[in-house]
């Protein structure tokens, strides 16, 4: 699959866009504040790399908290949404178009690295993890959220109990939602596609000499309930890699 066809998945961001605007506009705004903040100490004018920041959810909301943001897509699509959601919520993140995979920032630019449900495209994630160390200051924080959304693709088991929920979804709130759609050539692609994690997550950071702690099922924390039965399957973890000093 070429580079060309990987990017044009996500080249609307209509779609995704319009659940950002309900994350925007609900609770969910504020319970993120919160579960990132808890990381930072109270700290205002950090540096942080929002990776992948799509519509600009986490860069709009560390914004106001008085963080200075940058967030960064492959797609110019989602970054004219993250764009047009600064303007309305009155903030300034820099939004950049980069691929996580060709950074080119210096090294030690970044306080802290936030991402969310992005961490399961990257081609090559060892190479990626490495690179956010080098971009990560001495004690600076990394913070992943992500899930093993597409593992139902590769356990028949877990695909029938998916199948389930989506359809218990159906029946209770009258949508056709899915927890993934089954491009199974692009997941070819992706490798922690198909890789238990977080287990994998910590071994690699780990490696890399970043001192890591792992929270299962933030969710619980940060979704709707609908989202908390949809995607009951695949919970969404935060891994918080902290830099060593040396």
């Amino acid at each position: 699959m070429t580079r060309e066809e990987r990017d044009s998945r996500w080249a609307d961001g209509e779609g995704y866009n319009n659940y950002i605007t309900g994350e925007l506009n609900t609770f969910r705004k504020d319970a993120w504040k919160k579960q990132l903040g808890a990381h930072f100490g109270g700290r205002t004018g950090l540096e942080i790399l929002d990776v992948g920041t799509g519509p600009g959810f986490f860069a709009c909301i560390l914004s106001e908290e008085g963080q200075k943001v940058t967030g960064i897509d492959a797609s110019e699509g989602m970054l004219s949404y993250a764009r047009a959601n600064a303007r309305r919520l009155g903030v300034h993140p820099l939004f950049l178009h980069m691929d996580a995979n060709e950074m080119t920032f210096e090294d030690e630019s970044f306080d802290a690295i936030v991402l969310r449900n992005v961490s399961w495209t990257f081609q090559y994630p060892e190479k990626v993890y490495a690179e956010f160390r080098r971009l990560l200051r001495p004690g600076g924080t990394l913070l992943i959220y992500d899930a093993n959304w597409l593992m139902h693709w590769y356990d028949e088991d877990m695909l029938r109990r998916v199948r389930a929920r989506e359809e218990r979804h159906f029946q209770k709130y009258g949508r056709r939602d899915v927890v993934s759609k089954g491009d199974l050539a692009y997941y070819e692609t992706t490798p922690l596609a198909r890789i238990r994690r977080p287990d994998w997550d910590i071994v690699a950071l780990t490696g890399l000499g970043f001192q890591v702690t792992v929270t299962e099922d933030v969710g619980r924390f940060v979704f709707e309930e609908w989202e908390k039965e949809l995607y009951g399957e695949s919970p969404m973890f935060e891994i918080c890699a902290v830099k060593g000093a040396g």
